[in-house]
Formats: structure tokens, sequence, C-alpha cells
């Protein structure tokens, strides 16, 4: 439990000036935009803009194109323009006779897929965005060269329309098959990758197009029977890109993409020698040092003299080649198992409570075979992996905020930082503890990741992947009856405490409930009777039973609550806690908790119809911490029945 499954960004927004996607950033603003072309979000805004791109007059069609490119750079407006139906009549445009119109309205259509949610993207889709998209793309089967080989030079979209219009079509697609799998079944269907895989070569069709064609191949050959078929015959000549160290920072990006896409079908893991290939590439990438390119770049608001050695579109590559490394590596070692929700088998009625469920292990099992794990350990992954925890000082920060590109440098070490906490989870789960560094190294980056997370205030991602490897740190030290851990105070965890019951985020709640409990758990299998009270272990213990407790009776969330009072049936059910359990009145907190807890589980506690639209939303709302919950709902009841008794002995002790 607790592994994490990782998800791909949507890639940044056509800039409608014509910037090129070599330099775009996702924090592109529309400066440049001429007068008339200017528009607002209102309807009336929206309706002269549907009136300018229906005109018979090109330039009227340009400029509401153009114009609707700029709004949708605002991540607040693609609902608004999904919702006004100007979607349809955009894509139309996508046949265009005028190459010009066509890169436009592509260009826009990617911008409105980009910012918006998946709610957006479906309603993009049914309005029938996809056969004009799929019509265009079919047009480059037909043998086409381009105008420009942009081998690390920045081409302009009136030099190279052809090429441009093929990038923003394929940005959109990807966009598509990213949030709907409507769009992922059309693209089966029209056999779109055919259209793609001829183009992923480089030194024939550009960084900008191969590297456009390569994402979208990533993302559509996720899961995806279709797409492994038809790729597999070019794995071969693909390998040879990530065969050679890459020599600039778009080569690691495309690289690292390729890389991506050999694992989705299976094949970097086909051979020994493959995998070596494929790991010594992840490290390759990841040893640059980006916070110091960074820094390098930020020391240019103070000195006209000082040049990084990286200029900052080549470090942006950089830095998304290196969040992709560790998003590879994150799902390497996140079990298949570990990202399917719980299904109707797992649901039992009262009357067919058993024990089956106690000979079930919800915890972190090693899904690496010894030669994934030797070849980690040999490259030193999980060092350089936690290397990318690092974020920019707060001066560097403020100096990048008055950067042309600055913005975006921080966007993406944001974005890298989180990816690193979400990889370090999933590989602190599946490595043995002497791969990661020791024990030692673990207790202290718990104790920086502790620091950092509740010293500042931290956007929701970034807290609950620094939570996730708080526990799955936590876990495995407990694993290894850590002596530091065990020798922890109140004042050390008071602020988790704290922060466990007031935080808005259920998934940051439930690490944190997770992570004290297994302290807890910890201290008692640390601690002889005798010394499990005296006066800092008893407060300690007494804290953070009245912490669980308050979870579960309190939180909002069914499976939240689930793991406080699975957390607590482990760490009461050693026998030399019986005497704990009468001091904080454990045993009837938890009788006023089980029925407020079983009403909250209605319909899954009881009898249910699989056809009803309310136990269909909470499957949902619970997705893989189903199984959870319905151990906690057998195993309750017993538990109380059982340490009642036990702890009633001390009551006059």
């Amino acid at each position: 439990m607790g592994k994490v499954k990782q998800r791909r960004q949507r890639n940044a927004r056509f800039n409608p000036i014509g910037l090129s996607e070599a330099v775009a950033s996702d924090n592109v603003v529309a400066v440049g935009v001429n007068e008339e072309d200017s528009g607002d979000i209102t309807p009336g805004g929206l309706k002269i803009i549907g009136e300018r791109i229906s005109s018979a007059v090109v330039e009227e069609r340009l400029g509401g194109l153009n114009t609707l490119a700029a709004l949708a750079l605002d991540d607040h407006a693609a609902t608004t323009i999904a919702d006004s139906r100007l979607i349809r009549k955009v894509s139309l445009l996508l046949k265009d006779p005028n190459p010009e119109i066509r890169l436009v309205a592509a260009g826009a259509l990617r911008n409105v897929s980009a910012g918006g949610s998946e709610e957006v993207v479906e309603t993009m889709v049914q309005q029938d965005v996809l056969s004009p998209l799929s019509d265009l793309l079919h047009e480059y089967k037909d043998a086409w060269s381009p105008a420009s080989n942009d081998l690390g030079e920045v081409v302009s979209r009136d030099v190279d329309p052809m090429t441009n219009i093929f990038v923003h079509a394929t940005h959109f697609l990807l966009n598509l098959c990213e949030c709907s799998e409507q769009a992922l079944h059309f693209f089966n269907q029209e056999d779109l990758i055919h259209v793609l895989l001829p183009h992923l070569d480089p030194a024939n069709w550009g960084h900008t197009l191969a590297l456009a064609i390569a994402e979208c191949l990533l993302c559509v050959s996720e899961n995806n029977t279709n797409a492994h078929t038809a790729i597999l015959p070019a794995a071969d000549s693909l390998l040879q890109y990530i065969s050679r160290t890459p020599d600039n920072a778009i080569d690691m990006h495309f690289a690292a993409t390729i890389a991506g896409i050999l694992t989705n079908i299976g094949y970097c893991s086909s051979t020994e020698s493959n995998f070596q290939l494929f790991l010594q590439l992840l490290a390759s990438i990841l040893e640059r040092d980006t916070l110091v390119h960074t820094i390098e770049y930020a020391a240019q608001s103070g000195s006209a003299d000082t040049k990084p050695s990286l200029i900052p579109q080549d470090l942006e590559h950089l830095i998304v080649a290196q969040q992709l490394c560790l998003e590879i590596l994150s799902n390497i070692c996140c079990s298949e198992d570990d990202d399917e929700e719980w299904n109707d088998s797992e649901i039992v009625s009262d009357d067919e409570i058993g024990d089956a469920e106690e000979s079930m292990d919800f915890g972190n099992k090693s899904v690496l075979s010894p030669e994934v794990q030797e070849g980690m350990k040999h490259f030193n992954l999980f060092q350089l992996s936690l290397r990318k925890v690092q974020y920019p000082d707060e001066n560097t920060c403020q100096a990048l905020q008055n950067l042309k590109y600055g913005p975006s440098l921080l966007s993406k070490l944001r974005t890298l930082q989180v990816r690193a906490l979400l990889c370090l989870q999933n590989m602190i789960s599946a490595l043995d503890l002497n791969d990661i560094g020791g024990s030692d190294l673990m207790y202290q980056t718990w104790v920086n990741l502790g620091t950092m997370v509740f010293r500042d205030t931290c956007e929701d991602s970034m807290l609950e992947a620094a939570t996730g490897a708080m526990r799955a740190i936590m876990e495995k030290l407990s694993q290894d009856k850590c002596e530091k851990l065990a020798k922890i105070s109140l004042q050390d965890i008071k602020v988790i405490l704290e922060a466990g019951v007031s935080c808005t985020i259920a998934s940051v709640r439930g690490n944190l409930a997770r992570m004290i409990g297994t302290l807890g758990c910890l201290l008692v299998s640390q601690n002889t009777e005798d010394s499990l009270y005296t006066d800092e272990r008893t407060l300690v213990l007494s804290a953070i039973t009245e912490f669980l407790l308050k979870v579960a009776a309190q939180d909002s969330e069914l499976w939240v609550s689930a793991e406080a009072l699975d957390v607590i049936i482990d760490l009461y059910s050693d026998d030399k806690t019986d005497r704990l359990a009468y001091q904080t009145c454990l045993v009837d907190s938890l009788k006023e908790i089980q029925p407020n807890f079983k009403s909250k589980g209605f319909p899954v506690f009881g009898s249910y119809d699989k056809t009803d639209m309310n136990y269909q939303k909470q499957k949902r709302r619970l997705g893989d911490h189903g199984a959870l919950v319905m151990t906690v709902k057998d195993n309750l009841l017993a538990f109380i029945k059982y340490k009642g008794p036990r702890a009633l002995k001390h009551r006059n002790a």
C-alpha cells in the first residue's frame, strides 16, 4: 500500500506571437498580440471571436484564431471556451486551405486542451474535434520533407508551417488521449500510430517534431496493446537513442522519452543488456546538476558578466528529461497490482466475515527482481533521485522571478522535486534498506523532509508527495527497528500530530495517520513492558493514541478513518499494551467509533446492489483503499471483543 503510479503532465501551450516550441515555456504570456486581435472571455467577446473565425476574409479568420489562442493561455478560460461551442468551429479550420489558418487553429485547440481539466477535454471530444484532426494527420502519411531541419536552431513558424502544424496537431492529440478514453480508442481505430512512427528520427525531421511525436507515443503506449504491437517492430531502431550518452539537453529529453516508450512496451527489460543500457541512460541524465545550472542563470540578475553554462531553454529540456527519468524509475518500482482498483469480489456481507483477510499482507513487499535491484544499486539511482529533492534557496528564487525564463524554471523545478519525492516513496518501498543508504541516511532524510514540509507553506502536490515519502521511510525504519526513532520525544512529533488533524488534504492525513501509528508500533516493539510505562514513552504513546482515535472518529473520509483504525489495531495487538489501552480508554472510544464507521460505509457494509448509483459512487471514491476499509470492518469488532477484557484487568492496578 502507498506506492503511487505517476502520470505525465500535459505539454506547454502555443504562443500566438510565433515563438518556437523549442523555447516556449509553460508560463508564456500573450504579449505582442495586435490590438485588433484583443478579445475577452465574456459571451459577447466570444461571439465576436466566433464571427471573425467564420469570416470569408483570411485576415479576419486569422485574427480571431490568434485571439482565441491567446485567451486560452489563461487556465481559467479553457472551460468557458469549451462550453461556448467554439471548438467545433475551430476544429473545422484544421482543413482550411491556408496553412497559416491551420497552424493557428491547431495551436488554439492545443492551448484549450492543455489549460483545461479532463472535463474540458471530454467536452472537446464530444464536439467531434477528432475527425478533422485525424484527417489533418493522415495528410502526413504521404511523402513530405520539412522546410528546415531544426537541429538546435529556432525555426520560425513562417519558415516551415507544415512542420509546425504537425507539431501542434500532435500535441493536441496527446492532450486528448491523455484525458479521454474515447480519444485513445479513436487513435487506435484510425491507426494514427502509423502516421506518427515514421517521424521519430530527429536527424530527418528535426528535434521539435521528433520530440512532439515521441511525447505523444509515450502517452498512447501506456497500457495500450494496439500501440505495443505497432511499436515493437521498431524497438530495435529506437534502442539506438538510449544506447549512447546524449550530447545535449534536448537529446536527453528525447532519449528519456524514448526510454519511457520502450518501458511501456516492455522492451527495455526484455534482456539484461537492454536493461543495463536503460539504467545507464537514466543515471547519466540524473547526474546533471540542474540546481547548479539554475543558480548560474539566476546570477545573471546581479551581474551582466555572468554567463550560465546552459541557456535557460536547454535547462528546461534537462529538467523535463529528469522528470521523465524519475517517473520511469518510480513506475518500475510500482507493482501493476498497486495501480488497480479494488473489485467486487473483495466485498463481503456481515454474515460472511471469516478469517480470509487474516492471511493478507498489506505491507510493502519488494516488487523488483534481484537483477533490477542490483542495477539500481550499481548506478546509484536512489542517491541520484534523492538529490533532486533539493530546491533553490529563497534568494535564488527571488532573482529568478525577475528573469524572463525564471518563473518557468521554478515551476519545472518544483515539479521535479515532487516527482523525486514520489519516486523515493516507491523506491524505498521496493528496495532493501542497505540499497537506499542505510538506517542513518533514511532517518536524517525523514527529519529533513519533516522540516521542509512543516516549516514552510507547501503546495498540495508537494505536501502529499513529501508525507508519502516520510511514511515510506517510517515503514522501512520500523522494519529495521531503528533505535533513533525509538527514542523520539513528544515535542519531536507535536507538529505532525497537529497537521494530521487540521490538514485539508485527505491523502496527507492518511499518510500522517499511518506514519504516526507505525511509529507507535515501533516504540512498543522496542521497549519492554516496564520501560514502556516510563513517563516519556507513556506521554508519546498516549498522544499517538489520542491522535489516531480523533482521526478515526472525526475524519470526513472513510478510508482515512480506516487507516487510523487499522494502525490502532496493529499498535495494540501486543499484549504489553493492555495497561495503556485502559489508561487511554481505548476500548470505550472504539466502541463509540465502530457504529459510526460502519454507517459511513453504507452500502459497502451490508447488502448492496452493484447497479445502485450510491454503491458505484462510493466504489469510485474509495478506489484502491477499498480492501483496507473492508479489512478494518472485519477486524474492528473482533479486536474490541479481544482487547476489552484484557484492558479491564488493569482497572484496579
